[in-house]
């Protein structure tokens, strides 16, 4: 009777804390992205698992079951494990901050019209605090146009920049890249061509910092620091994780 009170207790608490992850997720929409997806369909999936689990005490007794089981807890272990290492590095390489910065490299984010989205204006706020702060720094605002966009992303950034009152002369215009990895690969072509220096600060959102990091130093960067900027707490599962498979993506095919 104890035993039985005690796991009743463990899947209240599960089925409680699985409800919260659900609705953490739900909270991000109307961003709907492959983050959001996956933690969606995952924290169901436990929940599921946790509302049904007496039963499919006679399924779980069998040979198939018993192997099922072992399946699907060596996944979600694994998984877990796997989740907290990489989330461990995304938050680590936020705190890589430069002394003084060499070059900063602005990745690219959404227009809305001619206008950076509220998440590509703190990227831009990020670097321009450190722009103003040394004034004989360059910066690279990388990004192509979308298909629902007026003008590429590093020509809406450059603008952005420009009327918040930093010189023309300053920056650096990426205008052909279509992902983080072409980012950084096509701002290096630009940059080298002018003989600047590998060693860049990017300047970018914190769940992203630890990708584009990596992809920089796989094209060849020096020293690599970051400026982050925070995303609003209700967006940040669905970006936080689909991040988990940008970098498993990076990992596996190396871009």
């Amino acid at each position: 009777m104890a035993n039985s009170g005690k796991h009743k207790i463990l899947r209240i608490i599960l089925i409680v804390i699985e409800s919260i992850g659900m609705l953490s997720f739900l909270c991000t929409f109307p961003v709907f992205n492959s983050g959001n997806i996956a933690g969606l369909a995952v924290m169901t999936f436990l929940l599921l698992m946790t509302v049904f689990w007496n039963r499919m005490k006679g399924f779980r007794g069998t040979k198939t079951g018993k192997a099922v089981t072992f399946f699907v807890f060596a996944f979600l272990i694994l998984g877990f494990a796997f989740a907290g290492f990489l989330s461990f590095n995304m938050a680590r390489t936020c705190f890589a901050r430069p002394e003084k910065p060499n070059m900063v490299v602005v990745l690219g984010c959404q227009l809305w019209g001619e206008e950076p989205s509220p998440m590509l204006k703190k990227r831009l706020d990020k670097a321009y605090d450190l722009l103003v702060k040394y004034p004989d720094v360059p910066v690279v605002v990388t990004g192509g146009q979308g298909d629902d966009e007026v003008i590429s992303e590093g020509e809406g950034m450059k603008r952005y920049l420009m009327k918040r009152g930093i010189s023309e002369d300053r920056i650096i215009v990426e205008d052909q890249s279509t992902s983080t990895y072409e980012n950084i690969k096509n701002a290096f072509s630009i940059t080298d061509s002018m003989g600047l220096s590998r060693d860049i600060t990017i300047a970018t959102s914190e769940y992203h910092v630890y990708r584009a990091s990596l992809i920089a130093k796989k094209e060849g960067a020096g020293t690599v620091t970051s400026a982050p900027s925070y995303t609003d707490i209700n967006l940040l599962p669905a970006y936080w994780v689909r991040e988990w498979l940008g970098i498993s993506h990076f990992l596996v095919f190396g871009e």
